[in-house]
């Protein structure tokens, strides 16, 4: 009985040894923001960075629901600008306050290790919460999650490769299998034995 608690708890610490479970997007062609509550969508940059620590989104193409007095276009979320002021026509803000205002980038498809979202600078900050969905080029969801960029900058970061254990990991693993088996065993040898 002693063996198989002991082969129990090896076996639960090497489980609680793995890693979690990390979000992987690999292959992302589009990226879809929306206001997280029905209100003018206002961004000034969204960036999408590669492992390569490139920013793709720059060289993708932007569009939005609405645009908001003509000038604050789709593209201003794209260009390069994180400033966020309105007035010196560095933010894309929609016309439209409603639940059916976005903003998509599109780009060449890529594997992601973070994306950061801008918010406007100059007022109105309680707006910039935005929910995110990443997609593939067969529309498959990727990412989906909400980002508060009220401070200016929201990012979410997303892991390299697929939570996978490591090899060593998946041996400790199977040693601790063997050893629950084993004690398991024992176990049953004691009980026909008596």
């Amino acid at each position: 009985m002693k063996t198989l608690l002991a082969a129990t708890a090896l076996a639960a610490t090497m489980l609680s040894a793995l890693p979690a479970a990390a979000v992987v997007v690999t292959g992302a062609t589009k990226i879809r923001v929306t206001n997280a509550f029905p209100d003018y969508l206002q961004v000034a940059e969204l960036q999408a960075f590669n492992f390569s620590a490139t920013n793709i989104a720059l060289g993708g193409t932007a569009t939005g629901s609405s645009v908001y007095a003509g000038f604050s276009t789709p593209d201003k979320a794209i260009d390069g600008n994180t400033g966020g002021n309105y007035y010196t026509d560095t933010i894309f803000h929609s016309l439209g306050s409603g639940a059916g205002e976005f903003l998509e980038v599109t780009f060449a498809a890529a594997n992601l290790s973070s994306i950061s979202i801008f918010g406007r600078s100059d007022c109105c900050n309680n707006r910039d919460r935005y929910n995110i969905e990443i997609f593939n080029a067969r529309g498959t969801t990727l990412f989906s999650g909400v980002v508060s960029a009220a401070e200016q900058t929201g990012t979410v970061t997303f892991d390299a490769a697929a939570a996978v254990p490591e090899p060593a990991s998946w041996a400790l693993m199977i040693a601790g299998f063997g050893l629950v088996g084993i004690g398991a065993r024992a176990r049953r040898r004691n009980i026909v034995a008596a």
